[in-house]
């Protein structure tokens, strides 16, 4: 079993620090016209693309069908997996001895704040920035912490950490904007991202039924749940150039993560909570709850206010484990992510 290649948490964590600066403090004023905003983090769960799914299972998990080949061979697309489950923080599934099933009391976590839009004092809509700082739950998130081991928790079931807390609160530090185009509104839309925003994929069988859905390809389906999503997506929703594969990375800008209230409970004896990667912001060796990487398309009115608001965001980690050739790229990189969707709404006064 390999070790996590510190230089690239490092990278990633001084990309994240540097980017936030002195906005990471909830009392800091966001600059420029600020608009109240509601919506939801994702939907009822996350959707994800872990290194296991092209080397074990044998396809495609990449947001834009990044990964068409691997050693010579086609993999078949079957797009993002699932995974993080959310329910109430009250739930009787919100404890790690309940595995998750679609059509169960999941909920689409809530996401309210601010978004602030700047326009610096020029006419040039391409050096407007963006900031917003955005607060997720109540809620509850029940995860498959360790998709190498097979058993291991109750009864034999997978490992799994189901964290609870009253907030969540995501701090975006000013932006400058890398696409404004005029709209219908008045305004502009925005767009953060630097190969552009990534159109929405949906199910096959249900075109209501998009990312993140529940009814997504799990990672052990494999090759035999290609033909769920209906088309991939137009660019990559992540920003690590080894998983935008053919694509290269998407880089948008970051956010810092604070929670309140947060407590954790695995069927594990405690050992998921402390060595889950995809477990957030605990003592051990897990992700943070910041974002990776946010690919925010805004739209706004004539009065810079915000309409209505959509982002990619993503937590991108890298999993030890398996042969040398388990790897992306020769460089270090990330080899995995897991990611939702964002939706908002300006809250008229």
């Amino acid at each position: 079993m390999r070790t996590l290649p510190q230089t690239l948490v490092l990278t990633l964590s001084i990309l994240t620090m540097q980017a936030i600066g002195s906005y990471a403090l909830a009392a800091t004023p966001l600059p420029g016209k600020q608009t109240t905003v509601s919506g939801h983090l994702n939907g009822t769960q996350e959707n994800a693309c872990i290194h296991m799914t092209p080397f074990v299972f044998g396809a495609d998990c990449t947001y834009a069908r990044s990964l068409p080949e691997l050693g010579g061979l086609e993999l078949p697309w079957v797009g993002p997996t699932v995974n993080p489950v959310y329910f109430a923080k009250d739930s009787e599934h919100a404890n790690p001895d309940y595995i998750p099933e679609p059509g169960d009391d999941r909920i689409a976590p809530t996401l309210d704040g601010v978004i602030a839009v700047d326009d610096r004092g020029t006419p040039d809509s391409l050096d407007d920035q963006l900031s917003a700082r955005l607060i997720v739950g109540p809620a509850a998130r029940s995860v498959v912490t360790n998709v190498n081991e097979l058993r291991g928790g109750t009864g034999g079931a997978p490992p799994r950490a189901v964290q609870k807390w009253d907030s969540l609160t995501h701090t975006v530090a000013p932006v400058t904007v890398n696409f404004a185009e005029p709209n219908e509104h008045g305004g502009f839309d925005y767009v953060v991202g630097k190969q552009g925003f990534p159109t929405l994929i949906c199910m096959k069988n249900d075109p209501e039924d998009c990312f993140t859905s529940e009814n997504a390809p799990t990672t052990v389906g494999g090759m035999g749940h290609a033909g769920r999503w209906k088309e991939p997506g137009s660019l990559p929703n992540v920003r690590d150039p080894a998983l935008g594969g053919i694509h290269g990375g998407n880089p948008g800008t970051v956010s810092i993560g604070e929670f309140k209230g947060m407590t954790c409970e695995d069927n594990r004896d405690g050992m998921s909570c402390k060595k889950g990667i995809v477990v957030w912001d605990t003592e051990g060796m897990g992700e943070d709850s910041s974002w990776d990487n946010l690919l925010l398309k805004v739209s706004t009115d004539s009065e810079a206010k915000v309409v209505e608001a959509a982002g990619f965001w993503t937590n991108e980690y890298y999993i030890p484990g398996g042969a040398a050739t388990f790897e992306l790229s020769e460089q270090e990189h990330m080899n995995s992510w897991q990611g939702g969707y964002l939706t908002l709404k300006g809250v008229k006064k």
